[in-house]
């Protein structure tokens, strides 16, 4: 599971997690300010690599304090 931790816009960050096509994330809780997704991608690492990339395109949510890791 990806989890994507913002205090802030938490739901522009899930239109923008979620519209990435490859690999398809797929939006399953929200919990106090994480938003956690499930990924078909195997490499929890590179998932996380490919959505802090997808952030920080975005001229918006780049200026925003957040963190992407990986939870059981």
């Amino acid at each position: 599971m990806i989890v994507v931790n913002s205090a802030i816009m938490q739901d522009k960050l899930k239109k923008l997690i979620e519209s990435i096509d490859s690999p398809k994330f797929t939006f399953i809780k929200k919990e106090g300010i994480k938003l956690c997704f499930s990924c078909d991608l195997e490499d929890d690492e590179a998932a996380i690599a490919v959505a802090k990339k997808a952030i920080k395109s975005d001229p918006i949510a780049s200026t925003l304090l957040i963190s992407v890791k990986s939870e059981a």
